[in-house]
């Protein structure tokens, strides 16, 4: 855990924010601490990205805390919630951005390369939730944010594992905001269509798309979202996924015939 800048803390609201090393957790960190948060930001492996993300928020003010965690693991999540709670008093913001991306055909997936993806894009956010809720009902206050995708409702080939995991983030974001919602936390999903990242570049790379290339967003088009969703402006939002595409949803696609 490292401070970037000392600052007076007390009265402050405390976001913990993982996969915030780079790509849109990186950016969800920076809007979070520019609107005043301190923020612990979470990474696994990343140790460079992780201390230039830091380094940037710290010279533009805000205050950041780093955490080499893998929140697939139970024991490091508690030891890390442990931690955040001992030093800051509370988690008021859970922001479960943390993501792996292995498309293969259904067919062509071993059983550890499915547990994989959905270990870390499903139980990861469970462990993490069940990690926080408990200090957030002690608050009687609490914002839980997951980042999905909009390959749930459109997932192209080989994304069967990638869809399957995010789509039961949804599921949980439901089932746990019917929970708690009476408690004063708010549970809710940014699900972001093609947005620009390393981790989308690699992609783009196997696929021949280039991610410069129109219909792509920038990590800010998901923080601007991500950063209402926790503030006490979204109070009457509860149990919501919020697709963040460009409208590739809602729009028909070239060529397609009219009533089809």
């Amino acid at each position: 855990m490292t401070p970037e800048t000392e600052r007076e803390t007390e009265g402050t609201r405390v976001a913990v924010v993982t996969g915030g090393s780079r790509g849109i957790g990186a950016a969800i960190c920076r809007r979070l601490t520019g609107d005043g948060l301190t923020v612990h930001l979470v990474y696994r492996d990343a140790d460079d990205a992780a201390e230039r993300v830091s380094k940037e928020i710290g010279a533009a003010g805000g205050l950041v805390f780093r955490h080499k965690a893998d929140v697939s693991d139970e024991a490091q999540v508690r030891r890390l919630v442990d931690s955040v709670v001992e030093q800051d008093g509370g988690v008021h913001v859970l922001v479960n951005n943390a993501g792996v991306i292995d498309d293969r055909l259904l067919a062509l997936t071993r059983t550890a390369q499915w547990e994989r993806v959905l270990r870390t894009n499903l139980t990861a956010p469970f462990l993490m939730c069940r990690a926080v809720v408990p200090v957030m009902l002690e608050q009687s206050w609490g914002r839980v944010i997951n980042i999905s995708s909009n390959s749930v409702r459109q997932p192209g080939p080989g994304q069967t594992s990638y869809a399957a995991s995010k789509g039961g983030l949804e599921a949980l974001t439901r089932g746990l905001a019917a929970e708690v919602g009476h408690k004063g936390i708010r549970v809710n999903t940014v699900a972001p269509g093609a947005i620009r990242t390393d981790m989308t570049a690699d992609l783009s790379a196997r696929l021949g798309v280039s991610p410069e290339g129109a219909g792509w967003g920038l990590p800010e088009d998901i923080s601007g979202l991500v950063a209402f969703l926790a503030s006490d402006e979204a109070d009457y939002i509860q149990g919501q996924t919020f697709t963040v595409d460009g409208g590739r949803l809602a729009m028909r696609p070239r060529g397609s015939k009219s009533g089809a």
